[in-house]
């Protein structure tokens, strides 16, 4: 018990010991998690990992995604691009790794894409690795495949569970295959090919029968009757420059403010992604690269994103931002809003390879 206070207080003086960097502080390349309570204008680096013999830190990690437990807002999961997956019970004050062990290393290492949380049963997770789907009813205590890629040269992309019936779970790949299981992840079928990459899935938090699935180079696609017929939006987008090159979508938690960041900018639909308008941004078009969107969940007018270098801030539903420095040379990579203050949020964050 000494120890484990010993091991407590030394986290949180390496928590601490990080400090609060605003946009003029110099930037360090420090990775993981970022915190800030004041919609950017201070960060804090949250990457305390706490282990048996001393107190280690996230902060070299490159984060893909953050997810938060739907129904206890301090459980958390972060994806990395190669330490496999993070996860925090205190609201990201520390982080923990899955137990080591052969029957974990599949989680513990390599590229952990998204993960997705059952939210009536908090103990069954999916987690989404480039060749398989991984699923957990054990709280984490044991994986088993949930669906496996077997084409080498295809990977899968993309993952969302049905927040109506968490038995719908949604996968993509680059094969341009929409995958759906309805038995929770024992059996799936292809519901609709889309001659591309699948780089990202949305189910409406509305209407959970509506799903858009964007792709790398080919627009976006939807079904309002949960995946049983499904029409293209391109004409939606095909006069914007590299606008059919969707990266995420992003959605507040009525459902009323949904958006998708792409090559050209970001799109935003109120319709349940029926019809979308770009937005006006800072940048001209197709001027820098967006690797992150997000809408605060109870309050669809404040929409962030996330460049190499800069956070950018909306409260009046794009019509104008706010911008500040990002507190680290990593470029922003996952966002995450506090599911009740539209100032507070997580940042994940990435080193980007430079071409």
């Amino acid at each position: 018990m000494k120890t484990q206070k010993v091991l407590v207080a030394a986290a949180l003086l390496l928590m601490t010991g990080a400090g609060c960097l605003g946009g003029s502080a110099t930037k360090s390349a420090t990775g993981g998690v970022w915190s800030t309570a004041n919609g950017g204008k201070s960060w804090t680096a949250m990457n305390v990992l706490p282990t048996a013999s001393a107190v280690s830190s996230i902060g070299s990690v490159d984060v893909l995604s953050l997810t938060r437990d739907p129904s206890d807002e301090k459980v958390l999961y972060a994806g990395t691009k190669a330490s496999g997956l993070l996860y925090s019970l205190d609201g990201g004050l520390s982080w923990q790794r899955p137990p080591e062990g052969d029957a974990f290393t599949v989680v513990r290492s390599g590229s952990v894409l998204d993960v997705a949380v059952d939210p009536k049963d908090p103990c069954t997770y999916y987690v989404l690795k480039t060749d398989r789907l991984l699923k957990t009813v054990t709280c984490g205590r044991s994986f088993d495949d949930s669906y496996v890629e077997t084409r080498t040269d295809e990977k899968l992309t993309a993952l969302a569970l049905d927040w109506y019936n968490a038995k719908n779970v949604w996968v993509g790949n680059t094969a341009g295959d929409v995958l759906r299981s309805t038995d929770a992840g024992a059996n799936w079928a292809a519901v609709d090919r889309v001659k591309d990459d699948v780089s990202a899935i949305e189910v409406s938090n509305a209407d959970s029968r509506v799903v858009v699935v964007g792709t790398l180079r080919n627009s976006v696609f939807r079904t309002t009757d949960g995946g049983a017929t499904w029409n293209t939006l391109e004409k939606d987008f095909q006069t914007f420059a590299q606008a059919d090159r969707v990266h995420g979508f992003a959605q507040s938690a009525d459902g009323k403010t949904l958006v998708l960041s792409s090559d050209y900018g970001i799109f935003r639909s109120t319709d349940n992604g029926g019809t979308w308008q770009p937005l006006s941004l800072v940048t001209a078009h197709g001027e820098v690269k967006i690797y992150a969107v997000g809408v605060a969940p109870k309050d669809g007018n404040t929409i962030v994103y996330g460049t190499d270098s800069t956070f950018y801030r909306s409260t009046s539903g794009g019509s104008s931002w706010n911008t500040e420095e990002l507190p680290t040379s990593r470029a922003a990579s996952a966002i995450l809003f506090s599911n009740t203050d539209a100032s507070s949020l997580l940042l994940g964050v990435q080193a980007i390879e430079k071409k």
